[in-house]
C-alpha cells in the first residue's frame, strides 16, 4: 500500500466528539499504511480552545463551517484532485459524500465512506443518500450502523466494519491517583464504589442517558449507600442535570469533574467500580458505537451500555458488564447492582481483556490495511 496517494477529508479532528476521535485513529492508521508523505488530511473545522491537548499535523484545516469556510475546503480540494491526482479519497462522514462524488470524477480515485449511525436515520438528503451510494466501500463503526445501511439499501454492498480503537498501552489498568482525584474533587480512592459516566453534558447528548443515570443512581443508593456517582465532563445541559440531581434528593452523593484533560482520563476510569454510558435511538439522536466504554474497558472497568445501538458490542455475555433496555429504568439500576455487587477482580480482568480483543489499535490499522489493498488491487485489475 505504501506509495498510493490518499486524500482524507474530514469534518473535523481537533474538537473531542467521537467522530474526531475516530478520524484521529484513521489519520494514524494510513499514515503506517500509505506512508506519511502520501496522505493528505483536510479538516472542515481547526483547533480551538476545547481540542485535544494533543496536537495533530494536517495538510490544511479551515476555522468555521461558514460558507465561506467551506467554500475554501471545496476549492483546495478540487485542486488536489485535478493536480495531485489522489489513487484514494477517503471520507470520514456522509455528509461529505456529493463533494466526494465531484471529486472522484475529476480524479478518478477510489473512494472510501465512513458511517457512524445517527446521520443514517436523522434525515439524511436524497442528495446525500445518493452520492452514499457512488462510493466503493463504506466503513461502518459497528454492526448496528451496518445493518442500518443494509435495511435501507444505502449501498450496493455491506459495509465492513471496524470498532473505534482504544490505545491500550496508555488505557491500561494502574494504581489510583489520590493526587488526580483531589484535583477533579472526587472522593479519596477506596472510600467508595464509584459509578461513573464521562461524556460532554450538551443539550445535543440527551441520548446519551445522563439523566437517566442519575435518576437510576437514587435508586441503587437506598440499596448500596457507599455508593458515588461521577458525571465527568462539561456542557451547556450540566445545569438541568445538577437540578434532577438535587430533585432526587441524592446531590450530596454526586461528584462533578467539570472538563476532564486528555492526559487525566486513564487515570479518572481506574477510579471507576462501574462505568455506565445507556445511550437510545431516535431521530436527530443516537450513535454508533461510543468510544467512552471501551476506553474505560480497557483500563479494567466493567461496563453498562444500551441495546438500540452498536454499544452493545462492547460486551461479551456477562464477561464485562450488562446490556440494558435505555427505556427500562429497572434494568439500568439491576445492571448497576448486579455489577457491584460481583466478583470484582473477576470483571476487572474480562473487561481489560475483551478490550484487547476487540478494540486495540493494531488490530484497527490490521483492517484497514486489508480494505485499502483489496481497493488498490481492485483499481489496478480495472485498469489492466
Amino acid at each position: 500500500m505504501t506509495g498510493s496517494k490518499t486524500l482524507f477529508i474530514t469534518p473535523g479532528c481537533f474538537d473531542k466528539g467521537g467522530i474526531s476521535r475516530y478520524s484521529r485513529y484513521q489519520i494514524a492508521a494510513l499514515r503506517q499504511i500509505v506512508g506519511d508523505e502520501n496522505l493528505r488530511v483536510y479538516s472542515l473545522l481547526g483547533p480551538d480552545s476545547k481540542s485535544f491537548e494533543e496536537p495533530i499535523n494536517v495538510h490544511w484545516h479551515g476555522t468555521q463551517a461558514t460558507l465561506g469556510g467551506r467554500a475554501l475546503l471545496v476549492c483546495r480540494l478540487i485542486r488536489d484532485a485535478l493536480i495531485w491526482r489522489p489513487d484514494v479519497i477517503h471520507s470520514a462522514h456522509v455528509h461529505l459524500s456529493p463533494l466526494v462524488a465531484l471529486l472522484k470524477r475529476l480524479s478518478g480515485a477510489r473512494t472510501v465512506l465512513n458511517v457512524y449511525g445517527l446521520e443514517l436515520w436523522s434525515g439524511l438528503s436524497r442528495l446525500r443518500t445518493a452520492a452514499m451510494g457512488d462510493h466503493d466501500l463504506v466503513i461502518s463503526d459497528c454492526h448496528a450502523t451496518a445493518d442500518v445501511v443494509v435495511s435501507r439499501e444505502m449501498h450496493c454492498r455491506l459495509p465492513d466494519v471496524i470498532w473505534d480503537c482504544v490505545d491500550l498501552d496508555r488505557y491500561r489498568p494502574g494504581s489510583l491517583d489520590a493526587d488526580l482525584a483531589t484535583r477533579y474533587g472526587l472522593p479519596e480512592p477506596g472510600r467508595h464504589r464509584l459509578i461513573m459516566t464521562l461524556g460532554r453534558l450538551s443539550v445535543g447528548a440527551e441520548h446519551k442517558g445522563f439523566d437517566r443515570l442519575i435518576k437510576a443512581f437514587a435508586s441503587v443508593l437506598s440499596h448500596a449507600p457507599d455508593a458515588r456517582l461521577v458525571i465527568a465532563g462539561e456542557g451547556d445541559d450540566r445545569g438541568r442535570l445538577m437540578q434532577i440531581a438535587d430533585q432526587a434528593g441524592i446531590a450530596d452523593f454526586v461528584y462533578w469533574t467539570g472538563a476532564v484533560h486528555e492526559a487525566d482520563m486513564p487515570g479518572l476510569y481506574r477510579m471507576a467500580d462501574l462505568f455506565s454510558l445507556v445511550s437510545d435511538v431516535g431521530f436527530g439522536r443516537g450513535e454508533g458505537i461510543p468510544l467512552t466504554p471501551l476506553e474505560a474497558m480497557a483500563c479494567g472497568v466493567p461496563v453498562v451500555v444500551g441495546d438500540e445501538d452498536g454499544s452493545r458490542e462492547a460486551v461479551d455475555g456477562d464477561r464485562n458488564g450488562k446490556v440494558v433496555s435505555p427505556r427500562d429504568p429497572e434494568q439500568l439500576v439491576d445492571a448497576i447492582l448486579t455489577l457491584l455487587q460481583g466478583d470484582q477482580i473477576a470483571l476487572r480482568k474480562e473487561a481489560r481483556a475483551v478490550a484487547e480483543e476487540r478494540f486495540g489499535f493494531d488490530a484497527f490499522v490490521t483492517k484497514h490495511s486489508e480494505i485499502y489493498s483489496a481497493l488498490v488491487k481492485t483499481e489496478n485489475a480495472r485498469k489492466s
